[in-house]
């Protein structure tokens, strides 16, 4: 029995390396594609996330809106901080530096002043 020589069969090499190059295109599609939808999918999650502090900050925005409702609140926040009053009131202005006595000044003060005054 003689030995049969292999002989390379174009076509079917052509073939293979076709569908080889075929297998390598899909598996690079199929993992590019997974590789956009996780990206995708973590933009999603942030956007989703900022969404819901913008939605946390206009609930209390719109609380604020409507304690501003309110106009007892507005009037205190004019007397304390605008100094506003109403006609007729007077207003008392107090320096900042006049702190009150303590007990010890008091007393001092008060036997102080009586030393030179005769009974």
């Amino acid at each position: 029995m003689a030995k049969r020589r292999w002989k390379p069969n174009i076509k079917q090499f052509s073939l293979t390396i076709f569908l080889l190059g075929i297998v390598c295109w899909s598996i690079f599609n199929i993992v590019s594609s997974q590789i956009e939808a996780r990206k995708l999918n973590n933009e999603l999650n942030r956007i989703t996330t900022s969404i819901k502090d913008i939605k946390e900050k206009q609930a209390s925005v719109l609380q604020e809106i409507e304690k501003w409702d309110d106009p007892q609140l507005i009037e205190e926040v004019a007397r304390k901080q605008l100094g506003f009053v109403r006609p007729g009131e007077t207003t008392y202005m107090f320096s900042e530096s006049v702190q009150p006595a303590n007990e010890k000044e008091v007393t001092k003060r008060s036997n102080s002043g009586r030393e030179g005054i005769a009974n």
